[in-house]
């Protein structure tokens, strides 16, 4: 038995973008008037739709993005302006797929894209299907 790591190449796209920002389209609810989405909360939602393997936002302690004011998480202080970090990860052609469908929810933020592996740990046959280089997990 050869002990070797099974991997697959994939891509992470990595948004830097603040809670602040709203989806201003879609859903017109009197409620969606009043509270509007987060513009992250909006791009997981559609990530699930379409498919994307993974997909995660994570808050950030300080910093600034687009060269703007540096911003610090304070406990009593209003934290809308502080990035999150918004990670989307499953094959290139698929993200880039999504990339260019949403490009307008990515006007004037700092998008990063990043090829990764993906390590099959065993157990699960993992295959990139042919006509959907995203299925990762048959079904």
């Amino acid at each position: 038995m050869v002990n070797q790591v099974k991997s697959h190449s994939l891509g992470k796209l990595k948004i830097y973008i603040e809670p602040a920002h709203k989806v201003k389209h879609g859903e017109r609810s009197l409620y969606r008037k009043i509270f509007p989405k987060a513009v992250y909360m909006h791009i997981i939602d559609e990530a699930k739709k379409e498919g994307i393997l993974n997909a995660s936002v994570y808050q950030t302690h300080m910093g600034y993005s687009n060269r703007g004011s540096i911003h610090l998480r304070q406990l009593e202080t209003d934290n809308s302006k502080l990035s999150v970090c918004l990670e989307l990860i499953d094959v290139k052609e698929k993200l880039e797929r999504f990339f260019l469908k949403h490009r307008h929810l990515f006007i004037s933020k700092v998008v990063i894209y990043k090829s990764v592996e993906f390590w099959d740990p065993g157990g699960h046959e993992h295959t990139l299907a042919a006509t959907d280089p995203g299925t990762l997990f048959p079904a």
